[in-house]
């Protein structure tokens, strides 16, 4: 027997506040002690999940269970409970029992208890497969996994917990073994908490010939702020290997992007580290910022371009603003972007003196034109409205969907109603964008179609060179393996061996040739749809108008309901919704077009405007509600009973549909009535929770817990306490679990 020692004490955890939580515990601490192994096992599990600090010992004596599943939940509810009078029997566990996840629940509780007793166990660990230590030595064999390495790993991140500084020797000794592979990087974050002697012992690392080590070791040193690592530090930054250095950038900017010590990564040999640390530092030194952008390097003079907009305003002055209008003309994407975006940031009204220009500039490319009219959205206010609502019907895609999200946030922006954007936008909804670009046969718009085409009597005279050679060819030959299997071409069975009367086929034989002749070819999907201009303005927006609560808005997106675009009634069905969530109420004429349109047969369209009638209370729209819950449709159903919740008139249809065949119908029901938190309903709400095989259970017992945890609570623990029921006693102690949890109580 293993002597006890003094373990460190921990703060109580503290019981959810429920008068029937003691007879919970009691409960499931009987069934620990006697119940099936399956039982056993939630139970443990449920005993830690809800911090049962009274439940220790019952937790002990499941340690020594025959079943290793209840040793394990056992030891892992103990880690929950961290009770230190668990530690004796845990470490004996930990050195006994050739369970793997007991040992590494062992392992991670008695860290967490301070107790000091399993350190020379754990370094032993660290070392190797220690013979006085029960292992599992068939387990490798069986499986193909040896659990030594996880065994390993939870023992060095142990062993930093306890910081048991005398135990880093062996943790270097781990790192340098040829299979350390698995835990290099759990030994170097261990290494880093074990303090000044851990940090030493980090930093060695550095003088390694593995770059990747060094890489490794100085990202965890780059996270530590204390005077033991700037040595280390130093030599990072200078190290050979580009791979170390940009490691140590990366790192370090994360939580210290104001460090001196990165300073000297901006001169970098490698234009790339110049590019991130111009990128991650070089609003910081903006002298340095005025060097790099006459670096030979056109990305980190794109990146210092961007990091411009990081400068303080008191750096800024009219070079740096000239040099930026410069280089939105640059003759790079890349570099014009970059300045776009500074530019609008440091220099807004310079910015609006060129960037309109250069957004209406259609011979600029794509990315360039972006940039400038996200500068402007960047700048926002009325002055930029209008080089906005010039490009909402431009040939290219993204700019007018850019451009109608970017106005959308104009329309919206202080209490000028109606204004500029917002005009724009319900003009683009009522179709006044009618560009002639209508598609053609081939789906595309005529009015992108600039280039000649050739046609028939207009060609090229062909040099002789060119000239195809003609090749007689038979008729009658066969083109392809296929075609010689299912034709028949004169002369081709003698030349094979066939018999003159052919092969009968089988069955079997022409389906797999049928199947052949009809294989699908790859299709490649197009980023943009083949779609009108005016269409597309016209859908877009109908969905950007959803996030404007305004009575004019709601009109027009109403009103487009009976457009015979059904993308754009889709849009503007989802735009009502969002902005019913919004706890808007509908007049009256605005919710019998809404219910005009419910007999669609499209099911998005159908759906949306559910969701929009999900606050209207009028009695014509709560028939056509109820309607719905019989609809074939599980997920219409399953809507109409979210927009129903909360209605008593039709609780009795909502609680048939707790026996929809569709899960997602059954737990809309379930939702709907845990509103109202009556005793009738918690007991319905645990009665179907055990229907269905107890699929529900669990997150009916998570709705229950913030109703009416008591009233659940007892009904679960009467079918736990009735041997009878015992078939539905998993789906009892799960719910107990979820009602009682300590760690959802803290979530």
């Amino acid at each position: 027997m293993i002597s006890a020692t003094q373990s460190k004490p921990i703060q109580n955890a503290g019981l959810p506040d429920s008068p029937a939580f003691d007879a919970v515990c009691t409960s499931l601490e009987a069934v620990l002690a006697g119940g099936f192994d399956v039982h056993r096992c939630l139970a443990a599990k449920a005993l830690g999940r809800i911090r049962a600090t009274t439940s220790v010992q019952s937790l002990v004596r499941a340690l020594l269970d025959e079943d290793e599943d209840v040793r394990c939940d056992a030891a892992e509810a103990l880690l929950n409970l961290a009770d230190p009078e668990s530690g004796q029997q845990l470490l004996e566990n930990l050195l006994g029992d050739p369970c793997t996840e007991v040992k590494l629940s062992a392992i991670a509780t008695l860290a967490k208890l301070g107790d000091q007793r399993v350190i020379p166990w754990l370094r032993r660990m660290v070392i190797g497969r220690d013979p006085e230590i029960a292992w599992d030595e068939e387990e490798f064999f069986s499986s193909g996994w040896d659990d030594w390495v996880e065994i390993q790993v939870a023992a060095i991140k142990a062993l930093a917990e306890l910081n048991a500084v005398e135990a880093i020797p062996d943790i270097v000794t781990a790192i340098c073994h040829d299979d350390a592979q698995d835990m290099i990087l759990v030994a170097f974050k261990s290494l880093a908490r074990m303090g000044p002697e851990g940090i030493n012992a980090l930093a060695g690392f550095l003088d390694s010939d593995d770059t990747r080590l060094r890489r490794r070791a100085a990202t965890i040193l780059a996270k530590i702020d204390s005077e033991e690592v700037r040595e280390a530090l130093t030599q990072a930054i200078a190290d050979p290997s580009a791979e170390v250095r940009s490691a140590v950038l990366n790192a370090r900017t994360r939580l210290f992007p104001d460090d001196p010590l990165l300073v000297d990564l901006l001169e970098d040999d490698d234009a790339g580290i110049r590019a991130d640390a111009s990128r991650l530092i070089g609003g910081y030194y903006p002298e340095m910022l005025r060097v790099l952008l006459d670096d030979p390097c056109e990305k980190v003079r794109e990146q210092t371009l961007h990091a411009i907009a990081n400068v303080d305003a008191d750096q800024i002055d009219d070079v740096l603003v000239d040099r930026l209008c410069g280089e939105i003309n640059s003759s790079s994407p890349e570099l014009s972007v970059a300045a776009c975006a500074s530019l609008a940031v440091i220099a807004p009204q310079s910015a609006l003196e060129a960037m309109p220009i250069l957004l209406e500039n259609t011979n600029q490319p794509l990315a360039v034109r972006l940039g400038a009219l996200k500068g402007l959205a960047a700048i926002g206010g009325d002055q930029v409205a209008m080089p906005l609502v010039n490009v909402v019907d431009d040939e290219q895609r993204q700019v007018r969907l850019e451009a109608m999200s970017a106005l959308t946030k104009l329309a919206g922006t202080g209490d000028n109603w109606p204004n500029i954007a917002s005009s724009t936008l319900l003009a683009a909804l009522r179709g006044e964008y009618d560009p002639d670009d209508k598609l053609d046969e081939t789906g595309e718009e005529a009015s992108a179609q600039n280039e000649p085409k050739a046609t028939e009597t207009e060609h090229q005279p062909e040099s002789e060179e060119s000239t195809p050679v003609e090749v007689s060819v038979d008729e009658n030959f066969p083109v392809s393996t296929l075609d010689s299997i299912l034709g028949d071409a004169p002369g081709m069975a003698p030349a094979v061996g066939l018999p003159e009367t052919g092969i009968e086929l089988s069955e079997t034989d022409m389906e797999r040739l049928a199947i052949a002749k009809r294989a699908i070819g790859k299709k490649k999907v197009k980023v943009e749809p083949k779609v009108a201009r005016h269409d597309d303005i016209r859908r877009f927006a109908a969905r950007v108008l959803g996030d404007l609560d305004h009575s004019e808005v709601i009109d027009a997106l109403a009103a487009s309901l009976d457009t015979d675009d059904i993308a754009t009634c889709i849009a503007a069905a989802d735009s009502l919704a969002r902005i019913s969530a919004r706890g808007a109420h509908f007049p009256e004429n605005i919710t019998e077009m809404i219910c005009e349109n419910l007999s669609t047969d499209d099911l998005s369209l159908k759906l949306g405007l559910i969701r929009a009638l999900a606050g209207c209370e009028v009695d014509e729209v709560l028939v056509q509600l109820e309607n719905l819950l019989g609809d074939t449709d599980s997920s219409v159903r399953a809507e109409a009973i979210r927009a129903l919740s909360g209605n008593r008139q039709l609780e009795i249809k909502i609680e048939n549909l707790l026996a929809d065949p569709e899960p997602t119908v059954r737990m809309s029901a379930a939702k709907a009535i845990v509103s109202d938190t009556n005793s009738a309903n918690v007991e319905k709400l645990v009665e179907f929770s055990f229907s269905f095989e107890g699929y529900h259970g669990r997150e009916v017992a998570r709705m229950l817990r913030g109703v009416s945890k008591d009233r659940a609570n007892t009904a679960f623990l009467n079918v736990l306490g009735d041997p009878d029921q015992r078939r539905v006693w998993s789906v009892a102690i799960e719910a107990l679990e979820e009602l009682n949890s300590k760690q959802a109580t803290e979530v």
